[in-house]
């Protein structure tokens, strides 16, 4: 039976890390031998001779596979196959040899120890880590040693859970694994924080790959991490004069819309055309204003600055304020399967910011009447003590294309750019929904419906 292990040496022959697969094959724990000289696995006299293997293989600058007897932890001797490869730095010193023991002639190079990928895993500027089908790293890239920190012994056999930080759920992990491990997929891909050696914070987009062998059968997973530091630093320096923009914006549309309201109450004998003029400019105002409130709600959402004031909420009082401006749209507001008039009242109250829960149904009932060609359709429940609601509406609808970005920043369907749909509505919706610790979905089918549940 054909049986597989690794190991890596530092460049004087020092066991760094001792893989799993081989205490089947050795008997020896890897606590037993990291930190000891590669040659106490030779066979008494034959100590030189591992050391003459390991200088060849460094002063060659190729790999060495050849059959070797290697000594057992009982005493008995087995003969392997061994191959070892020299891994170098990006200035071309030796740091590491790769050893790969095999019960049969290995049939082939292994993929992450080909010339080709171990020139692009050197000079790489993603942090890139490899790991065994346990899971312990094998080789790290001088990028992934700048950006957590750590020197390559600290992290050589350990899991690349040493990097986990807070921000890491179980699910998430759980979700990482279903996909890596998915024969249809092999892979894996988000957005995620670590934790360098020192505690600090790092943003990473890390994508994890299953590498397998000729046979089909996993024999590594590769880790490449994309630093988002300098990203997320820009994002927070850009929202931040926006904010002071917006703030500084909102002074003079205030002094607009009061004003243009004043004058429209206090100024007799306008013409109609001039009454419209005014009209037009407070209506302007009105919308302008309500877009900065837009944008600086949406930066705050997106730098955690958003703050809720939970309190046991009016059901009642929040949906009425939210469906007034569209009672005179011309298009039907059923709620539960009646249509919506002064007698609705809600007995149930929910635990919510009033004011935030007030603006998501506003904003996905103003979503919902752009698109209605009749009707608007809500519904509200109470599983579990929270708060479910979906609103629908009788329009065209929305493709799966624009099913995967519906809920992103600015972004409008073709249909939304006919009508002039709300750029940001539905995103700060989303944020709204998620700081209350609840979920926002969409469906585009037959019309569409958008649905949030906030838990108790």
């Amino acid at each position: 039976m054909f049986k597989e292990g690794t190991l890596n040496l530092n460049a004087e022959g020092v066991i760094l890390r001792f893989g799993n697969s081989l205490e089947d094959i050795l008997g020896y724990g890897s606590e037993e031998l990291v930190g000891k000289d590669f040659s106490c696995l030779a066979p008494r006299g034959a100590e030189a001779f591992f050391k003459t293997l390991l200088n060849a293989v460094n002063e060659s600058g190729v790999y060495t596979s050849r059959e070797v007897r290697m000594l057992r932890k009982d005493g008995t001797t087995v003969d392997l196959f061994l191959s070892a490869y020299p891994l170098r730095d990006r200035t071309g010193d030796l740091y590491s040899f790769m050893i790969v023991l095999t019960t049969q002639m290995g049939p082939e190079v292994p993929g992450i120890l080909s010339e080709e990928f171990q020139r692009v895993f050197r000079f790489s500027n993603d942090a890139v880590a490899i790991t065994d089908r346990e899971g312990s790293i094998m080789d790290v890239n001088q990028a992934f040693l700048d950006t957590y920190g750590y020197r390559r012994e600290d992290v050589l056999g350990k899991n690349p859970r040493i990097l986990k930080s807070r921000h890491s759920t179980g699910e998430m992990y759980e979700k990482m694994w279903r996909d890596i491990l998915d024969p249809r997929k092999n892979f894996w891909r988000g957005e995620i924080i670590n934790v360098r050696k020192d505690g600090t914070e790092v943003p990473v987009v890390l994508s994890i790959n299953a590498i397998k062998g000729s046979d089909g059968e996993i024999k590594n997973f590769l880790g490449i991490g994309y630093n988002m530091s300098e990203k997320k630093e820009m994002e927070r320096t850009n929202r931040m004069y926006i904010d002071h923009v917006v703030h500084d914006l909102r002074g003079p549309l205030t002094t607009i819309m009061a004003n243009s309201e004043l004058l429209m109450a206090q100024i007799q004998g306008l013409t109609e055309k001039s009454r419209k003029k005014l009209d037009a400019i407070f209506q302007s105002s009105q919308k302008l204003n309500a877009m900065t409130g837009d944008i600086l709600d949406y930066s705050r959402a997106q730098s955690g600055g958003l703050t809720l004031r939970k309190e046991k909420v009016d059901l009642t009082k929040v949906f009425r304020e939210a469906a007034m401006p569209f009672e005179t749209s011309g298009k039907k507001l059923l709620l539960n399967g009646s249509e919506y008039g002064e007698d609705f009242s809600v007995d149930s109250a929910v635990n919510a910011d009033a004011g935030k829960l007030q603006r998501i149904i506003y904003n996905l009932l103003n979503n919902a009447f752009k698109h209605a060609a009749t009707e608007v359709r809500v519904s509200m429940e109470f599983p579990d003590g929270g708060l479910k609601v979906t609103v629908s509406d009788d329009g065209g609808g929305f493709s799966a294309q624009d099913a995967e970005r519906i809920f992103d920043a600015y972004y409008q369907t073709e249909s939304g750019v006919k009508t002039g749909g709300a750029v940001l509505g539905l995103s700060i919706a989303k944020c709204f929904v998620e700081a209350h610790g609840g979920r926002l979905w969409a469906d585009g089918g037959k019309g569409a419906t958008f649905g949030f549940f906030m838990p108790g």
